[in-house]
């Protein structure tokens, strides 16, 4: 009996990323289009699309959906510096405590990745491996740390390297801690951007990771953005604030997940 019931989730993933690639390309869809494209009834689309709705992927309309056009929308990195601080200076000095003496640690983009390392440049004979010019900056004057930094096109958002180059550099190379940030970050959805070029790079770190730790405030709990990088089971520990939804936290603790939470304006 278990079988039959894997069967039927997979293809409904294989379904949910039809219809959002679809409206990526095309803003909208009909429910008679992805009945007979998919080939299954009109009331199975319908369920599928109040499902993606509720994950903040598409709006439902009259008759089908249209293309929830804030996936795509993304603060620049120097606009979302400012926003949740308090809540990002906790976590950051969090997932600093991870990272000793002697490590080789993956650090990918965003603002929280960026208040770590100030936090780490007393360490010694560590290894930064990472695809973020401004962590690389930050990292690469610093005694005792090599930093690894990717080739690849510059992402000006996010100060990210992305693109084949990145990823290739990141071929054979392993590490032992890989601090991840994320737009969204939810059960469904896993951790999840923007970018889909930024997207591959940091599934490939996280790939090359023998412990993944996602720094995610409260804020980005329980939304998406476009691109997935990794789902949730992916991830080993989460650390985030004190205002994370208590349902969520339960849940990624009942699949092993570590979570550590901390107080804003505690750091």
């Amino acid at each position: 009996m278990e079988e039959p019931q894997a069967d039927r989730r997979m293809r409904s993933v294989e379904r949910h990323q039809f219809i959002v690639q679809y409206l990526k390309q095309h803003k909208s869809v009909d429910v008679s289009f992805l009945s007979a494209e998919l080939k299954v009834s009109e009331v199975t689309v319908r369920k599928d699309l109040e499902k993606l709705e509720r994950d903040k992927l598409l709006l439902r309309s009259h008759g089908g959906a249209v293309l929830n056009e804030h996936l795509f929308l993304e603060p620049s990195f120097i606009e979302k510096e400012d926003r949740y601080k308090d809540e990002k200076s906790a976590i950051a000095k969090e997932s600093a405590k991870l990272i000793r003496d002697g490590m080789t640690v993956a650090l990918s983009t965003g603002t929280t990745i960026g208040l770590v390392t100030p936090l780490i440049q007393d360490r010694a004979s560590l290894t930064v491996v990472t695809n973020a010019m401004n962590v690389a900056a930050d990292l690469m004057r610093t005694d005792g740390i090599q930093v690894f930094l990717t080739g690849g096109h510059i992402r000006p958002n996010t100060f990210a390297l992305i693109g084949e180059a990145a990823e290739k550099a990141l071929d054979g190379v392993y590490v032992e801690v890989a601090l991840i940030g994320a737009n969204g970050f939810s059960i469904d959805q896993g951790l999840t951007t923007p970018s889909m070029e930024e997207a591959r790079v940091v599934r490939r770190i996280i790939d090359h990771a023998r412990h993944v730790v996602a720094l995610v405030d409260s804020s980005k709990f329980d939304k998406a953005a476009f691109y997935r990088i990794v789902d949730v089971d992916r991830v080993g520990t989460v650390i985030t604030d004190s205002r994370a939804p208590a349902d969520t936290v339960a849940q990624l603790k009942d699949r092993g997940i570590a979570v550590i939470l901390v107080e804003p304006g505690h750091a």
